[in-house]
C-alpha cells in the first residue's frame, strides 16, 4: 500500500501531538506521582514524631516522679516501699518493666515477686548507659523506650531509676495511620489521572483536525511541484509551472523555472563537451597505450642489457682472470708475480662491481628473492670472517667475532645474501681502519615461538663518518667522501645493497659515528629457526682454496669435452684442465660437440650456452637424445657468463646437471668436476 505526502503529513503532525501529549503526561504522572509520595511521607514521619514525643514525654513524666518518690525510701534504705512504688508502675499503660539500682549498677528492686533483689547487676549496652547517664535518659531499642532517671539526695547520688516502656501500640497505631494516607493518595492520584485522560484525549483530536487541514495545504502544491519536476526529468525543459503563492512554495516554483531554463542550456553545452571529452580519452588511451609499451620495451631492453652486460664483461674477465691465474702457476720471477697479483685483484675489483650492478638492478626490478635453506649461523659468519684474514693481517688489523649463547645455530634462511651483507660492512670497515680492531657481534634481539630477530653488530677503530653523510650513507650511488680527490675506491653500491636485503630479511639497519672514532654498523635480521628436517644442500659455495692444485685435486686423468667458442676461453679452460691432469677435445660450437660426443665416449662436458650455429642447450638435448639408445648418462655442466638470477634452474631445467660461472677459477672447476665425478673415469657409469 502506497502513502500520499498527504497522509504522511497527517501522521507526522499527529505522532507528534501524540508524542507531545505523552510526554507531558508522563512529566505530569511522574510528578503528581512524586508529589503524593512526599506529602504521604511527610505526613507519616510527622505523625510519627508527634507520637513518639507523647510517648518520651510520658515516659520523663513519670519517671521523675517515681524518683521523686524514691528518693527519700533509698536514703533511708525503706526497700518494702520501694518495692510497693515498683509494683504500682508495673501496673501502668504499657509499662514492660521497673527497675531501682545502686551507683554501682547492682538492682535493688524490679517490682516482681515479693521482695527486693540483691547480688543482680545491669550488664547490657542500655543497662549501662542508664547507670551512667547523670539525667533524663531516653533509649529505644526493640520496640521498647527505656527511660532511665539518677536519684539525688543532697546533691550524692543514691542510685537511679529506670522503666520500659512497649511501643507495639504505637506501632500498630502508626501502620494504621499510614494505610489511610497511602488510601488518600491513591484516591487522589486516579482523579488526576481521569483528568490527564480527558484532556490528552482533546489535544489529539484537535491535532488530528488540525493535521489534515495543514497536510492539504501543503501536499496539493508540492503534488503539482513533483508532476512539474518529473516532466523536466523527462526533457520537457519549455514547460512553466505557476503557482500563485507568496510563501516558500511559490519561491519554490519560481525557482524551478529558472533551473529549467539554466538545465536546458547546460544540457546543450554538457553534449558538446561530452563529445569532446569522449575524443580526448580516445587520444590519451592510445598515448597512453604507447607510453606503456615503450616502458615494458624499455623494461624489456634493460633486462637483456644487464643480461648482454654481464655476459660480455664475464666472457673476456674469464680470460684475463684465467690467464692470470695459470701465469702465476707457471712461477714467474717476483716482479712478474706482483703485476700478475696485481691484475688478478684489479680483475675481481671489477667483477664485484659488475655483481654489485646486477644485484642493485634485481633489487630495483622487485625480482630479487632470498633463497629458504637450512644454514649454521656461526659457521657461516665464520667462513665469512675468514675470506677477510688475509687482508686483515696486511694492515695488521685485529679481526674479533662472537655469537651470543642464547642463539641457537641452525636457521632456515638465505645465508648466501646474509654472508654478502657482512662482507659488504667488513669489508668498509678494513677499508676505512688503517689500524685497530674490527668486531662482529651477533646479539638476540627478540624471539617469538620459532622465529628469531638476531642483532649484527660490525665496529671499527677506523675514521668514523661526519653526521652530515650518515643520512645518505644507505642510498644508491652515495659515498661520503665524493670529491676528484678522495682516497678510497667504491661504487656507492655496497651499502645500498645492503639496506634492501636487511629490508627484505624484514630488519633496519643504521650507523652510529663520530667523525675520527670508528663507526658501527647495526642491522636485524628475522630468522627462522630449523627444525628436525635435514639440512639442504648447499649450492655454489666456494670455500677459500689455494690458486695451485694439489695432487688430490688432480685425481685420474679424464676424457672432457669443452664446448667454447671464444678462443681465449678456450685456451683458459684448456689449459686449467691440462693443469689438472686431464685431455681435453674443443668443440667451437653446439652442432661440433654432438659430433665429438657421438664419435668417442667422454667422461664429461663442460658446455658453454652461448655459442653460435647450436647453443649451449640445444647441444645438450641432442646429447640427452643419443643417450636413450646407450642407456648412459654423461655429466654435463654450463660454462657460462650469465650470473643472473634463476639461470641455474633453467640450466637444471633443460637436461645438465650443474652450472659454474664466469670467470672461474682453477680450485673451483677442479671442485665442480670431482663433485660429479669423485672417483674419476674407472668408477662406475652413472645412468639417468
Amino acid at each position: 500500500m502506497k502513502y500520499s505526502l498527504q497522509h504522511r503529513y497527517i501522521a507526522t503532525v499527529f505522532a507528534l501531538v501524540l508524542g507531545a501529549v505523552l510526554a507531558l503526561g508522563g512529566v505530569f504522572f511522574i510528578t503528581l506521582r512524586s508529589v503524593t509520595r512526599s506529602i504521604t511521607h511527610q505526613s507519616i514521619d510527622t505523625s510519627r514524631e508527634l507520637m513518639l514525643d507523647q510517648l518520651r514525654d510520658r515516659g520523663a513524666l513519670m519517671v521523675n516522679l517515681l524518683a521523686d518518690n524514691l528518693a527519700a525510701p533509698l536514703s533511708h534504705a525503706d526497700l518494702k516501699t520501694v518495692h510497693q512504688l515498683g509494683v504500682s508502675a508495673l501496673k501502668q499503660q504499657n509499662v514492660q518493666y521497673f527497675q531501682v539500682f545502686t551507683p554501682t549498677g547492682e538492682i535493688l528492686d524490679n517490682g516482681l515477686g515479693n521482695g527486693p533483689l540483691s547480688g543482680k547487676r545491669l550488664t547490657d549496652r542500655v543497662s549501662e548507659q542508664a547507670v551512667a547517664a547523670n539525667a533524663t535518659l531516653v533509649q529505644i531499642e526493640n520496640e521498647v523506650m527505656d527511660v532511665s532517671m539518677p536519684i539525688f539526695v543532697n546533691n550524692t547520688r543514691i542510685g537511679g531509676v529506670r522503666v520500659g516502656f512497649s511501643m507495639k501500640e504505637l506501632n500498630r497505631e502508626m501502620e494504621e495511620r499510614i494505610s489511610s494516607f497511602h488510601d488518600l493518595g491513591h484516591a487522589k492520584r486516579d482523579e488526576a489521572l481521569t483528568m490527564l485522560f480527558v484532556l490528552s484525549a482533546c489535544f489529539i483530536t484537535i491535532g488530528i483536525i488540525l493535521a489534515y487541514f495543514l497536510a492539504r495545504n501543503m501536499s496539493n502544491p508540492v503534488l503539482e511541484l513533483a508532476h512539474y519536476a518529473q516532466r523536466i526529468g523527462q526533457g520537457d525543459f519549455g514547460f512553466r509551472f505557476s503557482l500563485k503563492r507568496k510563501d516558500e512554495l511559490g519561491l519554490l516554483s519560481r525557482t524551478m523555472n529558472e533551473m529549467a531554463l539554466q538545465i536546458n542550456e547546460k544540457n546543450k553545452a554538457l553534449l558538446d563537451a561530452h563529445t569532446l571529452l569522449e575524443k580526448r580519452v580516445v587520444d590519451r588511451t592510445r598515448e597512453l597505450m604507447l607510453a606503456k609499451n615503450k616502458a615494458e620495451a624499455a623494461n624489456r631492453a634493460k633486462s637483456n642489457f644487464l643480461a648482454n652486460m654481464s655476459h660480455e664483461i664475464r666472457t673476456p674477465m674469464n680470460g684475463v682472470i684465467g690467464m692470470t691465474q695459470l701465469a702465476l702457476l707457471a712461477s714467474p720471477p717476483p716482479e712478474q708475480r706482483e703485476y700478475l697479483e696485481l691484475i688478478e685483484k684489479s680483475s675481481y675489483r671489477l667483477l664485484t662491481v659488475v655483481n654489485d650492478i646486477l644485484d642493485f638492478s634485481k633489487i630495483e626490478a622487485n625480482k630479487l628473492e632470498l633463497a629458504r635453506e637450512r644454514f649454521a649461523l656461526r659457521e657461516t659468519i665464520a667462513t665469512t670472517i675468514r675470506e677477510f684474514s688475509f687482508k686483515a693481517k696486511e694492515k695488521g688489523i685485529a679481526l674479533e667475532w662472537s655469537v651470543a649463547d642464547e642463539i641457537p645455530d641452525d636457521f632456515m634462511g638465505d645465508a648466501g645474501r646474509l654472508s654478502q651483507i657482512l662482507i659488504n660492512l667488513i669489508g668498509n670497515a678494513i677499508k676505512f681502519t688503517p689500524a685497530g680492531t674490527i668486531s662482529v657481534r651477533a646479539e638476540k634481539e627478540y624471539t617469538e615461538l620459532d622465529e628469531f630477530v638476531v642483532h649484527f653488530s660490525v665496529s671499527d677503530t677506523g675514521i668514523g663518518i661526519s653526521p652530515e653523510y650518515q643520512v645518505s650513507i644507505f642510498e644508491a650511488f652515495s659515498q661520503a667522501d665524493e670529491s676528484h680527490s678522495r682516497q678510497y675506491e667504491g661504487t656507492g653500491l655496497g651499502l645500498a645493497i645492503c639496506a634492501r636485503l636487511v629490508s627484505l630479511m624484514n630488519g633496519q639497519i643504521w650507523v652510529e659515528s663520530a667523525e675520527g672514532q670508528g663507526a658501527v654498523f647495526h642491522f636485524t635480521a628475522l630468522l627462522k629457526k630449523a627444525g628436525d628436517e635435514p639440512p639442504a644442500l648447499e649450492e655454489d659455495v666456494t670455500q677459500p682454496q689455494s690458486t695451485e692444485p694439489t695432487q688430490d685435486q688432480l685425481g685420474p686423468q679424464l676424457e672432457i669435452l669443452l664446448a667454447e667458442d671464444n678462443l681465449v676461453n678456450q685456451k683458459v679452460a684448456g689449459k686449467m684442465l691440462e693443469r689438472s691432469g686431464h685431455k681435453v677435445t674443443i668443440a667451437v660450437n653446439g652442432q661440433e660437440a654432438v659430433a665429438a660426443f657421438a664419435r668417442q665416449p667422454f667422461d664429461l662436458v663442460l658446455m658453454d650456452i652461448q655459442m653460435p650455429v647450436m647453443d649451449g642447450f640445444e647441444a645438450t638435448q641432442a646429447i640427452r637424445d643419443q643417450e636413450k639408445d646407450s642407456g648412459k648418462h654423461t655429466p654435463i655442466i654450463a660454462l657460462t657468463a650469465h650470473a643472473i638470477s634463476g639461470y641455474r634452474e633453467k640450466c637444471l631445467a633443460l637436461g645438465l646437471d650443474d652450472y659454474l660461472s664466469k670467470p672461474m677459477k682453477i680450485a673451483d672447476l677442479n671442485a665442480k668436476i670431482a663433485e660429479h665425478l669423485p672417483q674419476g673415469p674407472d668408477s662406475p657409469e652413472k645412468t639417468a
